[in-house]
């Protein structure tokens, strides 16, 4: 099943099934750069008991594309949970009204609390864009959370079975959702189908603890992983090992940079990313944030930080 309709100021979603019981369904707005693909909600169903994995954006446009889809297709379903991955706000925006037309259930990690009701500092990019985002952020806020999930707790909704394993990286209470009936993960921004994703500066992400996470994601027998955002991984031991090959690379080009003498993040960002979008900036910023955090948190540098600017000492 492959539908695609356009309506609503010109916002067009998709939706595809992707298993007997997983269907992926996108709202495509705009949020960083040309091509970067925006975030999906999984609609999980066994007969008529259904899951939602994520909740898509939080301005009604939004809301109404995804809503309107399942009163059309899936006008039979019981939606009993909304399991969020992360606090992000365009994985968790959409959830207070869903969940109220729904009635259903939100659930995230308990870790992730404090960061869903602090709005967001991000204001670069179009007005457009700012305005969009800050609705998401409001809404964000005003998550219902019914319940705080940790490592190891199995959800149950008719035959679907999750088990909830929490993976600290990108965010510290990012969870990923195991659905034991496809041996199928949905991995919020913990794995993109897009590419890398950026991990969270300390205090809220954690380099180390991410590479943990995507380690102890390689034990998994899986069949696929399900995305924050973009397609379906049809290999994901591939995926995970070049994730990780990946992050130990970027990580072994700063140390030796910092070795050549380069020593302020001005310095590094402008070696390791010398062509960078303006919107990509601060993501990179982050980015660096958090490896310099992993070097030091191992012994191998000494960070001086000082107004959020970060320099090897």
């Amino acid at each position: 099943m492959l539908i695609i309709k356009k309506s609503l100021k010109n916002k067009d979603y998709t939706a595809q099934k992707i298993t007997k019981h997983v269907i992926q369904h996108t709202v495509h707005n705009f949020q960083f750069i040309k091509g970067f693909p925006a975030s999906n909600t999984w609609i999980v169903r066994s007969d008529n008991d259904a899951v939602l994995v994520d909740s898509g954006f939080g301005d009604e446009d939004s809301f109404l594309l995804l809503k309107k889809y399942i009163d059309t297709y899936l006008p039979k379903i019981k939606i009993h949970y909304i399991l969020l991955t992360h606090n992000h706000s365009d994985h968790s925006s959409g959830s207070r009204k869903l969940a109220e037309y729904f009635n259903a259930d939100v659930f995230i990690h308990p870790l992730e609390e404090n960061m869903l009701r602090a709005p967001s500092k991000r204001e670069s990019g179009p007005i457009e864009i700012r305005k969009r985002r800050r609705i998401w952020e409001k809404e964000k806020q005003l998550t219902p959370i019914k319940k705080y999930i940790d490592e190891g707790k199995i959800i149950k909704a008719g035959k679907l079975v999750f088990q909830v394993i929490h993976t600290p990286g990108h965010t510290l209470g990012s969870n990923c959702y195991l659905l034991k009936n496809d041996k199928l993960l949905f991995s919020g921004d913990t794995i993109l189908g897009y590419d890398t994703v950026t991990i969270s500066a300390p205090p809220d992400g954690d380099m180390s603890k991410y590479l943990e996470s995507l380690k102890r994601l390689k034990r998994f027998n899986l069949n696929y992983i399900a995305p924050g955002h973009g397609p379906i991984i049809n290999k994901p031991k591939d995926k995970i090992n070049k994730l990780i090959l990946h992050r130990l690379n970027r990580e072994k080009q700063i140390y030796d940079l910092i070795m050549q003498g380069h020593k302020t993040e001005y310095k590094l960002m402008k070696m390791i990313y010398p062509n960078i979008e303006k919107n990509l900036k601060n993501s990179a910023k982050n980015q660096l944030h958090a490896h310099l955090g992993r070097l030091e948190a191992l012994n191998k540098i000494k960070l001086q930080i000082e107004k959020n600017k970060w320099k090897i000492i």
